[in-house]
């Protein structure tokens, strides 16, 4: 799931509390619907992290691929320059 995906459902997860939290206040008690509404959050802020993890492992896996083919095409142009000389 993209980074993008899940901040979108993070923030229609928050709406969707802000908007439910009036009647929350009048079933539980304030303090009690505010530890629901903070746990919600963290599961979103922590299903959002996750995602950015695994986006930031694939950005570092990239470079890496990126900086071993130069460093190998490297190596290859100073094997070409050798054996002109």
């Amino acid at each position: 799931m993209k980074v993008s995906t899940q901040i979108l459902r993070a923030t229609a997860l928050l709406a969707l509390l802000a908007a439910a939290a009036p009647g929350m206040a009048e079933e539980k008690s304030l303090k009690e619907g505010a530890r629901d509404v903070g746990r919600a959050v963290g599961s979103a802020a922590r299903e959002v992290g996750q995602g950015a993890k695994k986006v930031g492992k694939a950005i570092g896996h990239a470079a890496k691929e990126g900086f071993d083919a130069v460093r190998e095409g490297a190596r290859e142009a100073k094997k070409a320059m050798q054996s002109d000389q």
